[in-house]
């Protein structure tokens, strides 16, 4: 098969980026590659540009890029969040949501307010990012757990009833679980129960930040060109499918 890569920019102004960005499977792995990080490298290379990725762990890449500017690039903002630089559009949704087991009796959740008087665990911060700061004392308990494995065992163990977070990194996180105890490294979990993902949040737009605001122009063209191509659903659509299972139809497929 051959794909056409039309260049935007002159390749006379082609640049090396050098971006941070969060370790943060699927949608980027500890080399930069994911459902992401694979558009990003895909639309700047089409814009003529090479770009390199420097990972680091989930809440350390807004201050590094902000303490550092030798980073061209960030990757990612929330939709509330300024930086140094210039932003691009939103080019890519995360999808927080309740990820619950089958035969709870949440199957069917549609609104986190359907959590209450539940055990919900969650990703740090949760309760400000997620703006649920009032509901919080409504749940029988709600715990934040930066490790994503010790978000999983406590719902495959029967000690809490939702995870709230990214439909896909928890999907990944369970395929992981699920890995490592077939290998007999998980003795006191199943991985194998089923678990279904809802959305109940809005989906969360992703934007870059550029210290140079004809590189964040760039990207806005370019990934133009491949939605128009139908190229970005092409690289970020094996992403979801994968976890397809799981996550069904509540999942943006970009």
């Amino acid at each position: 098969m051959i794909v056409s890569v039309i260049a935007i920019t002159n390749p006379s102004f082609a640049k090396d980026i050098h971006m941070i960005a969060p370790v943060i499977p699927p949608h980027f792995d500890d080399s930069g590659k994911g459902r992401i990080g694979d558009v990003i490298r895909r639309a700047l290379g089409e814009c003529g540009h090479r770009v390199r990725f420097t990972m680091v762990p989930f809440g350390r890449r807004w201050k590094d890029y902000t303490d550092d500017d030798a980073f061209d690039g960030l990757a990612t903002a929330e939709a509330d969040q300024t930086f140094p630089g210039h932003t691009t559009k939103p080019f890519i949704y995360l999808q927080d949501g309740a990820t619950v087991l089958a035969g709870s009796g949440l199957e069917d959740i549609q609104s986190v307010e359907e959590l209450a008087g539940k055990r919900v665990v969650a990703f740090p911060n949760a309760d400000r990012i997620l703006g649920i700061e009032d509901l919080v004392p409504k749940f029988e308990s709600f715990r934040t757990r930066a490790n994503r494995f010790d978000q999983i065992r406590p719902l495959l163990s029967g000690r809490t009833d939702a995870i709230l977070a990214d439909g896909l990194i928890t999907a990944h996180i369970l395929g992981d679980l699920n890995t490592k105890e077939r290998a007999g490294m998980e003795p006191d979990v199943d991985a194998t129960k089923m678990v279904l993902f809802r959305r109940i949040f809005d989906p969360g737009p992703q934007r870059l930040y550029f210290r140079e605001e004809t590189i964040s122009n760039d990207f806005d063209k370019c990934v133009a060109v491949l939605m128009k191509s139908g190229e970005m659903m092409k690289i970020t659509k094996p992403y979801v499918d994968r976890y397809r299972h799981m996550v069904g139809d509540q999942y943006p497929e970009f």
